[in-house]
């Protein structure tokens, strides 16, 4: 083998080696166990924590709306079955199996009706919000004739001044369709290029609201299709604020249309009526989506919100109607005694994931001096070999070992051999 092709075999272990090693270094340590699932009770106004522990039951504790990571800890321990009667929001069908679900809870009348009538669940991550996007998206009809939806026979995209629609059949623009909506949106003080688009496009759901849309000046519109022609409406915003994402939810009972987060990270609920955008209490915190993951449940009484970023995990709850804050569970990150032990042997480490979007390629990261003592001493002892041996190739391998360490340690000590 010539000198070229070993320098370039050893270039390739070393990158090799800078993903394996720690990718089975966290295969092979525990790690630390699920995130706490919470609700906060409508009957007692308490927290409810389970947390998932591998191989044994879900502990499930009780403490007050307003508690700290460690009083979660110290709370009072239940069972599933009390769990279930304290939130019949989330467990109302085991409560009917069995007979016991309330009349009314908080003053409210609780049927099965009522209660699935204020279901929502959304679940954002930031890998969505990153994604890269092929410029078309697929218009769904809101009001097909028949009652259930179909699947979507129009793709549209932007242009500079406009919107163009597709047909999927025959790969043909639509011009009418596309004169229609650009109108339509133009009127409603749309400004194109849109920025920032949201929809759910899927005929497995129960009904479709189409689409938020961001346009080129932070403004922020409710669009979708109903009976072949367009419906436009443009969400009000404080004044001065502009829109940086939006989530579209279509709930149940279809009286709220999603979440949008301002260039500031404020979040704002989006009211069906008037379409305006409401702000959450400044408790809830700012919001970075491209950074967090945003999870919203809704029902009769409340709705949870849980924002989950690199610091940690904050749980928000907010009156169903009102949005005045009912309770607050922050979980800073911790992060296991593996993940530093880690950093004392590997100086960096190298991926081609990320849970922040879908793209693959090479990403350093973790970089850490602390690995520093021990890339000195297998330095030191390739040095030491080789002057005992009175072989100067191996100066060459304790230099690169310096700032690989261990990736540089490894395949040096193979291929000169």
């Amino acid at each position: 083998m010539s000198k070229f092709s070993k320098i370039i075999l050893f270039a390739v272990a070393i990158a090799v080696l800078s993903w394996f090693l720690p990718w089975l270094y966290a295969l092979l340590t525990p790690s630390s166990s699920g995130e706490p699932f919470c609700s906060l009770s409508p009957v007692n106004g308490q927290w409810i924590v389970s947390r998932s522990v591998p191989g044994e039951k879900p502990v499930i504790t009780l403490c007050s709306p307003f508690a700290t990571a460690q009083e979660v800890a110290d709370g009072e321990k239940i069972t599933a079955s009390m769990r279930d009667s304290l939130a019949p929001q989330l467990y109302y069908r085991q409560l009917v199996a069995h007979d016991n679900l309330p009349d009314t809870i908080a003053g409210k009348e609780t049927t099965v009706h009522t209660l699935r009538s204020r279901e929502l669940f959304f679940n954002g991550s930031p890998r969505e919000v990153n994604k890269c996007n092929s410029g078309m998206w697929l218009m769904m009809e809101s009001m097909p004739p028949r009652v259930d939806l179909s699947d979507p026979e129009e793709a549209f995209r932007f242009t500079g001044d406009g919107i163009e629609f597709v047909r999927i059949a025959d790969n043909t623009v639509n011009h009418t369709r596309s004169r229609r909506f650009t109108e339509a949106m133009k009127s409603r003080g749309f400004s194109f290029p849109a920025v920032d688009l949201s929809a759910n496009v899927t005929s497995k759901k129960a009904y479709d609201e189409g689409y938020m849309i961001i346009d080129s000046e932070g403004k922020l519109f409710h669009v979708k299709q109903r009976g072949g022609r367009p419906f436009v409406a443009a969400v009000h915003l404080p004044e001065g604020v502009k829109a940086s994402k939006a989530f579209i939810w279509e709930e149940s009972d279809r009286s709220k249309l999603g979440l949008v987060v301002d260039t500031e990270g404020q979040p704002y609920v989006i009211e069906a009526e008037g379409h305006l955008a409401r702000p959450l209490p400044r408790e809830a915190g700012t919001v970075d989506p491209r950074k967090e993951s945003v999870m919203a449940m809704g029902s009769l009484f409340n709705l949870t919100f849980r924002f989950t970023g690199p610091e940690g995990t904050r749980w928000r709850v907010f009156d169903a109607d009102s949005l005045e804050l009912m309770g607050s569970l922050d979980f800073p990150r911790v992060k296991p005694l593996s993940s530093e032990i880690a950093r004392y042997i590997f100086p960096y480490t190298l991926a081609f994931t990320s849970a922040y979007d879908s793209l693959a390629y090479p990403r350093v990261a973790n970089i850490s001096l602390k690995a520093l003592p021990l890339n000195l001493l297998l330095a030191i002892a390739l040095l030491f070999t080789g002057i005992r041996r009175k072989d100067p190739a191996m100066k060459w391998g304790a230099l690169l070992t310096v700032p690989f360490g261990v990736f540089s340690f490894i395949p040096f000590i193979i291929f000169h051999e």
